[in-house]
């Protein structure tokens, strides 16, 4: 009786962070909104109205989302993976609530944001504008981590890539990959938590990007494990996410612009025909990580960032090596380790698919290979945006 009651409130919990997902969705489109009227005219009503709106919906949202992260944190029938999401949901809803007072901080960093200063160039800055782009920006991270746990809690009803007919031992790699990411994330954000000048100094990269990352993931997820007849509504395209202000293409072009084609290569066999065009998209996103990631952390930027011998292996840098050089700029080890978990669960199905070996149908559908490529991409514009932190 115990355990159907916890399943049961389970199902009431994912339902209310669900709703919550979708309710912050809407005010990042009504912040989005505003801003886009504020910078267009001087209509400070507009703005003023949009954020009194905003804040009484996110208030009443808010307490529900912390009423069942509160709940759920106490269900036993829960993974590790829903748990750790659970954890970092929670102080990202602290978060979003310190931003509210944080105005001054922040500014300097969004100063500092391609995207925003794209938006507001004809405009002096001004408090009514910083507040409603620091909503802008927390709105969509909320929106993005939410709808991530809604997902990972879904997908947790099913034995993992069942629908790709998952082996054993892949399910359990899935698992694993999940787990690890979903654990290094709840510690990222509860170290941000702890520190607010952290997420000014560091806004948008560490707020924007890793909840994308675990969403991206989610979905991943959901497409080659949840059968149709048990799907939600909720559809990624209702997720709030704030835009980047560079294209992959324009990143891969700026790197070698031959790296495009390897791109075209993976999306071209995605609408194609071919019976086997699951192994040519694979092979193709694998190689162009592989090109992107050595290109980025080179070995002798390596060798002249560190001598120690735990980077390397057989005289080569390790991946994880090259995964810190191009974070070196953050300097933030919650965010490293983060990227190391994120890297490697997003390989674990690209590396089967790509070996055969472990029993997954060759017949992916259009939507299962899609999510395997938005989640490479957005993967990349990650390490690129990373990268920038160098420079």
């Amino acid at each position: 009786m115990r355990l159907n009651e916890e399943i049961n409130d389970e199902r009431k919990h994912f339902k209310a962070i669900a709703d919550g997902a979708r309710l912050f969705t809407q005010s990042h489109r009504a912040y989005d909104s505003a801003i886009r009227s504020l910078t267009a005219s001087t209509a400070m009503g507009v703005a003023r109205k949009a954020l009194a709106e905003r804040e009484f919906l996110e208030k009443s949202s808010i307490k529900s989302i912390a009423s069942s992260l509160n709940k759920l944190a106490g269900v036993h029938t829960i993974s590790p993976s829903v748990r750790a999401m659970t954890k970092a949901n929670a102080s990202i809803k602290s978060i979003f609530e310190s931003t509210r007072s944080m105005d001054s901080a922040m500014r300097t960093t969004l100063e500092r944001d391609r995207h925003w200063q794209k938006m507001t160039k004809n405009l002096s800055l001004s408090g009514q504008l910083t507040t409603l782009t620091i909503g802008y920006h927390t709105s969509s991270m909320l929106s993005a981590s939410l709808t991530a746990q809604s997902k990972i809690m879904q997908v947790n009803s099913f034995p993992l890539g069942v629908a790709i007919h998952a082996s054993k031992s892949l399910q359990q790699s899935l698992h694993f990959g999940l787990d690890k990411l979903a654990s290094n994330y709840n510690k990222l954000f509860n170290f941000i938590d702890d520190r607010a000048s952290t997420l000014a100094e560091f806004a948008p990269d560490v707020t924007r990007y890793p909840p994308i990352e675990v969403l991206r993931e989610a979905e991943l997820l959901k497409e080659i494990t949840v059968p149709e007849d048990d799907r939600e509504v909720l559809d990624k395209d209702e997720v709030a996410i704030v835009p980047d202000e560079r294209s992959l293409e324009d990143w891969l072009h700026e790197l070698d612009p031959g790296l495009t084609n390897i791109l075209n290569g993976a999306r071209d066999a995605l609408i194609s025909s071919n019976v086997d065009r699951a192994r040519h998209v694979t092979t193709s996103i694998r190689e162009l990580f592989t090109h992107v990631l050595h290109r980025l952390a080179p070995d002798d930027g390596i060798k002249a960032w560190t001598t120690d011998d735990g980077y390397y292996h057989q005289g080569r840098p390790t991946r994880k090596a090259r995964l810190l050089y191009i974070n070196r700029g953050i300097n933030l080890n919650p965010l490293s380790d983060f990227v190391d978990a994120d890297v490697n669960a997003a390989l674990t199905l690209i590396k089967a698919l790509h070996s055969g070996t472990h029993g997954i149908s060759p017949s992916l559908n259009d939507r299962q290979l899609r999510a395997m490529v938005d989640r490479m991409e957005s993967l990349l514009l990650f390490l690129f945006r990373l990268n920038t932190r160098n420079k």
